[in-house]
């Protein structure tokens, strides 16, 4: 392959000592294909970690997680939950197979209840939901104010089921998102108001297992302050720095390529489309295999601040437009360079001293370390 994306394992697993040095009951974020490195790939290794709580977007992810931990003989032993929308039509599906779901709105809550009882066979049937509060972020939750309707209804539903044995609820936890997490301020205002619905649940009596607040951002501005029962992280887990300074996890991925051209191009002359890639000085000019298709920012390219690759532990920076499946770089200071030869696109090798993290690359391309690398298209 001339492109590869390698995911250091050994990595992941230091990862999650210093997750669980603060908070060691994780739920393992997985969404979105394990963050664009496949679940196929990501979940074994949590699970040689002893990890056993999973947090997907949608019911799709957790059918996959299931036959994954199927196959590993774990599909008793874990819990998977679903963090975004789940179709009311899919509802058996998920009761079927024991997945979580997050509720987050009426309309979705009474959709649900709503198929639950026309159900010909929901005798004993048990939803397991999480109810997702929103404590300042205003993307899902409950507001405060929804809250008692909410609580109503549920304790309703878990009465007649008492009675007629017909389908319960089963709330595993209540939870919410930190938007902010370095706005201290702001933080604890959205602690506050989770607290206080929390409270709402408590003094009305209705039973949850676990609540849960952190993500990886809140689990390491604040540490064990904000603990609750669970954190849920997922950036942390690969190695993206959740803050805007080090705490000192290792990068999981190492994308690399390789140079399949090399010219001698004149100064004043021009690389790749356009014109923004006109030489300054005679160089020595590298094609390498990777590009745009492969989830390689585009933005990166023409900075005052020029992203770079490294070629033999040496910054090659990039020059002119980045193709679909290509990019040149400037090999001019450097020696003993030749077609074949390895280059870093972002990670670190162990021999070398140098490396490109997923923060340097987002902020050549004016954006966050998650969309850097949910873009990379690697197999």
């Amino acid at each position: 392959m001339l492109v590869n994306l390698k995911i250091n394992s050994s990595s992941i697993k230091k990862n999650l000592e210093k997750i669980r040095s603060i908070n060691e009951n994780v739920i393992c974020v997985i969404k979105d294909d394990a963050y664009g490195l496949k679940i196929e790939k990501i979940l074994p290794i949590l699970i040689k970690n002893n990890c056993n709580y999973f947090a997907v977007a949608y019911l799709e992810e957790a059918m996959k997680v299931f036959e994954i931990l199927k196959k590993l003989d774990k599909k008793n032993s874990c819990n998977v939950m679903t963090l975004n929308y789940v179709e009311p039509q899919k509802l058996e599906i998920a009761i079927k197979n024991g997945f979580e779901i997050t509720v987050f709105s009426k309309k979705q809550f009474y959709d649900y209840i709503d198929i639950l009882n026309n159900l010909k066979n929901n005798v004993c049937l048990r939803l397991r939901i999480h109810i997702k509060i929103n404590s300042g972020m205003n993307r899902l939750g409950f507001d405060e104010n929804e809250v008692f309707e909410i609580i109503k209804e549920i304790k309703k539903i878990n009465s007649e089921f008492l009675k007629n044995k017909k389908f319960k609820l089963e709330i595993i936890s209540i939870f919410s998102h930190i938007s902010e997490a370095e706005n201290k301020t702001e933080t604890e205002k959205q602690v506050k108001k989770f607290e206080k619905i929390l409270k709402i649940f408590d003094d009305n009596k209705i039973k949850y297992k676990y609540r849960h607040l952190q993500a990886s951002p809140l689990l390491f501005k604040y540490e064990k302050k904000y603990n609750y029962d669970f954190c849920r992280v997922g950036m942390a887990i690969y190695g993206l720095e959740p803050l805007s300074y080090d705490v000192g996890l290792e990068s999981a991925i190492l994308v690399e390529s390789k140079i399949i051209n090399i010219r001698e191009v004149k100064k004043d002359e021009k690389v790749s489309y356009g014109n923004k890639g006109i030489l300054k000085r005679d160089s020595k000019v590298g094609i390498v295999a990777i590009g745009y298709a492969h989830g390689l920012p585009k933005q990166i390219e023409n900075k005052k601040n020029c992203a770079y690759v490294l070629v033999n532990d040496k910054k090659a920076n990039i020059l002119g437009e980045i193709c679909m499946d290509m990019i040149f770089i400037d090999l001019t200071d450097i020696q003993d360079v030749k077609i074949g030869d390895e280059v870093l696109i972002v990670g670190n090798k162990k021999s070398w001293k140098n490396k490109i993290t997923l923060r340097q690359m987002a902020k050549w391309a004016n954006t966050i370390q998650d969309d850097v690398l949910t873009n990379f298209k690697i197999d």
